[in-house]
């Protein structure tokens, strides 16, 4: 996909494989990277370097991810390229709590299930645009 003119929206994009992408896609043009994090902060300092938008988001919270779509697509245009890349490894075992298992499945794969549910229906109505789901060792 060419991103060149396109508005992208990471999640994640505060460190690591976010980070990446998100500066990746500006230098390949794009008219808007929106940046999504948990870490505030941290999504503003690479919004700043990337002359993006930083937006602090829970992304195991179904309303925080319908707003960052909502208020991405009000301020800047339907999304072309959505970055579901937020993600957690806090388990260290098989002995872990419930309530860690409970925020790992939030974050690693609901997360995904809400973009995917708010998004795919305005994708399909505009007639495309594009949900990119990041998986990793963690």
């Amino acid at each position: 996909m060419e991103v060149n003119d396109k508005v992208v929206v990471v999640t994640g994009g505060a460190s690591g494989i976010g980070r990446a992408m998100a500066q990746r896609f500006h230098a390949e043009g794009a008219k808007k990277v929106v940046v999504a994090d948990l870490d505030g902060e941290g999504a503003q300092q690479v919004a700043e370097t990337v002359d993006g938008w930083a937006k602090t988001v829970d992304v195991s919270d179904e309303s925080q991810i319908l707003a960052l779509i909502e208020e991405t697509e009000n301020q800047f245009g339907a999304i072309d390229l959505f970055c579901s890349n937020a993600g957690i490894g806090l388990g260290k075992g098989l002995d872990e709590p419930p309530e860690v298992w409970q925020k790992i499945w939030e974050v690693n794969t609901m997360s995904h299930v809400y973009a995917a549910k708010h998004l795919v229906p305005r994708m399909t109505k505009r007639g495309g645009g594009y949900l990119l789901n990041t998986a990793s060792a963690a």
